[in-house]
């Protein structure tokens, strides 16, 4: 089955939850390190939010004096930053003065792991800018801030983040060339337990729901027989577990069966039936409702897992036409045929215990 267009509903959903954690972590931002602030997916010292607005003349002259020594000064990176929040007119005006970006990208990949870490946050504010801006960072740095994921430094890997993700929701272009970087594997890595110990797993979740999102059609196979190798245990309580069933299903990594075996299938059917108890009316119950009755649709009882015992699944089932929500309507009943086309049991027993609302 290929994959279907989210909902305007849906997408005002993911949205809203992608406000509401930035805001979070602005607040969190400040009492674990007061020198930071992060504004939308952007970061600047607080000594300079205070200044005045800086025009594209200020710009110009950053961004032509920086071009000229070859080298920029952490004043003029948190500069720089400040002015890229301040407007698109100013990261245009920067873009457009010819190797002023190479200027970031030596900082980046210097020695110098604070003035890497400044590097990281302007490119971060860079980043909000349009599809071109966009392509030439993930031309010229893309590969770098991939490759920094694998890092030990966590505010350089959450600038790196903040970045990707721009880049990922702004231009198909720049999202092609990083998925040619192995962004998947790494990304899928900080998503599991890797990321959850150290509080990457939301940001993860989030590039990889961008990707699932613009870029589907730019995953390749060995990418998504990666994740299906690799679904692990989550639970609707974890960050970033909204975002689950919404990438398996439109990366078609359940249609496809690429190394999709028992224990994962059986990963997701656990966290199904978790996310009908915490988090109804979500993405992970409405994405996770296709999924499942994919997993019906190989006719293998044994992928099902729990969900085979005619208890549970009629239970789940009412919980679900309990929601009253018609937007489910064609995937319940989907999912109940292909229930019933596996043979498990008795339909009329299924369908008597069924509580369905008009």
């Amino acid at each position: 089955m290929s994959s279907q267009p989210v909902p305007p509903s849906e997408n005002s959903l993911i949205r809203e939850k992608v406000r509401g954690y930035a805001q979070e972590q602005r607040k969190e931002g400040r009492t674990e390190a007061k020198d930071s602030l992060r504004i939308g997916l952007g970061q600047i010292k607080e000594e300079f939010a205070a200044q005045d607005n800086l025009s594209e003349k200020d710009v110009h002259g950053l961004a032509t004096r920086i071009k000229r020594r070859k080298h920029a000064t952490s004043e003029d990176l948190f500069r720089l930053a400040l002015a890229f929040l301040q407007g698109v007119e100013n990261i245009n005006a920067f873009a457009a003065i010819p190797g002023a970006l190479q200027v970031l990208v030596k900082e980046l990949t210097g020695s110098d792991t604070q003035r890497q870490i400044d590097a990281a946050e302007c490119l971060c504010n860079l980043s909000l800018g349009e599809a071109h801006v966009a392509e030439k960072i993930s031309s010229l740095v893309g590969s770098y801030m991939v490759t920094y994921l694998d890092g030990k430094d966590g505010r350089l890997k959450r600038s790196c983040l903040w970045t990707l993700a721009n880049i990922l929701a702004t231009s198909d272009k720049a999202a092609q060339q990083l998925l040619q970087m192995q962004i998947v594997p790494k990304l899928w890595k900080l998503y599991t337990g890797e990321g959850a110990s150290n509080g990457f797993q939301e940001d993860a979740g989030i590039c990889l729901y961008l990707i699932s999102k613009n870029a589907a059609h730019h995953v390749n196979a060995e990418d998504r027989e990666y994740i299906a190798h690799h679904i692990f245990s989550i639970r609707p309580e974890d960050p970033g577990s909204e975002y689950l069933m919404y990438i398996i299903h439109q990366l078609e990594i359940v249609e496809l069966h690429s190394g999709l075996g028992t224990h994962q299938a059986e990963c997701l059917v656990n966290f199904f039936i978790a996310s009908l108890d915490s988090q109804a009316d979500s993405l992970a119950v409405s994405y996770g409702v296709r999924v499942v009755a994919n997993l019906m649709a190989i006719n293998n009882p044994s992928l099902i897992g729990v969900l085979a015992d005619d208890n549970i699944f009629v239970s789940a089932l009412n919980k679900l036409f309990a929601l009253r929500d018609p937007r489910l309507n064609m995937d319940l009943m989907r999912i109940l045929r292909n229930f019933l086309n596996l043979n498990l049991l008795d339909s009329n027993l299924v369908l008597d215990r069924l509580q369905v609302y008009a």
